[in-house]
């Protein structure tokens, strides 16, 4: 299999990013896990230069020694990406991008940082109504296969299709909560309609056993490039040339943005807003620091 998406990914964060950006989102990702990523191994007798915060002090005073906690790192993650496959993923996030290539990218991005960091990843949305699970793994090749289909998939959707994923979102994340018990850092990758959407109890059971960070793509802004894909028109210059029109929807689409990180943040569950391929790293750099900040509160 030919690494087509990886090596598109690789080049845009080359273009799009420089030295110190990319350090610093390597930095964010593996600091995710600040404080969560040891594991408890043995009790062993304390020696001069331990921290005296790994003293367990029942242990000892049952045994009438000094013993420290003794932990091993736990350097492999999973990686889960709950992806939106409805078919308006089909339509543009401005100008030149289009929400499914912006989705296959950001998720490209966190994949091969991912890999790199020696972490599994998985991915998962329904097509014709059924779940499409990628089990943990960690190759580029593995990588490769998701994005793929994903592409591919959502690129042959048609407007019959339009209905029968309308709650893709919903559906993914019951799949996990009922059949995936793997604790993952899960990334939602959605637009504003996607988020909007979502089932809060769902998520509220999603978030239970998983740390959640979420992506939301924006929606291309009124004017007549504005493409609708359900009816397969332009908009008239009528509606874009109107500015109140113009100035009512950027509103709108402000204030959806503001409500739906209000829902995600009752559920420790941060969000940022992407618009094109240009932002992706220092994006996800906000983002992870968002929520390097609320786990470490």
């Amino acid at each position: 299999m030919k690494l087509d998406h990886i090596s598109k990914i690789k080049g845009n964060v080359s273009l799009t990013s420089n030295l110190k950006s990319t350090n610093v989102l390597d930095g964010a990702y593996k600091s995710i896990f600040k404080g969560k990523s040891l594991n408890f191994e043995e009790l062993r007798e304390y020696n001069i230069g331990d921290n005296v915060r790994d003293i367990d002090w029942r242990a000892s005073a049952r045994n009438m020694n000094i013993l420290v906690r003794e932990h091993v790192a736990d350097k492999k993650h999973s990686i889960l990406f709950i992806l939106d496959s409805k078919y308006d993923m089909n339509a543009n996030s401005n100008d030149v991008d289009i929400k499914r290539d912006l989705c296959v990218n950001i998720t490209g991005t966190i994949a091969y940082l991912a890999y790199r960091n020696g972490d599994y990843t998985s991915a998962i949305y329904m097509q014709d109504d059924k779940p499409k699970f990628f089990s943990y793994n960690h190759t580029l090749f593995h990588i490769e296969n998701y994005l793929t289909y994903y592409d591919e998939d959502l690129k042959n959707q048609n407007i019959k299709q339009k209905n029968k994923v309308i709650n893709s979102l919903n559906d993914s994340i019951d799949y996990i909560v009922k059949y995936s018990k793997k604790k993952s850092i899960v990334f939602i990758i959605t637009d504003m309609a996607g988020i909007d959407e979502m089932d809060e109890e769902k998520l509220k059971l999603l978030a239970y056993g998983h740390d959640i960070m979420a992506i939301q793509i924006n929606d291309i802004d009124f004017s007549d490039k504005t493409y609708d894909i359900g009816s397969r028109k332009y908009f008239s210059s009528m509606f874009s040339h109107n500015k109140k029109l113009v100035e009512i929807s950027k509103q709108i689409k402000e204030e959806l943005f503001v409500n739906n990180a209000s829902k995600l943040k009752k559920y420790g569950i941060p969000l940022i807003l992407i618009d094109n391929k240009e932002e992706i790293i220092t994006k996800l750099v906000e983002l992870l620091k968002m929520h390097s900040d609320l786990i470490n509160k």
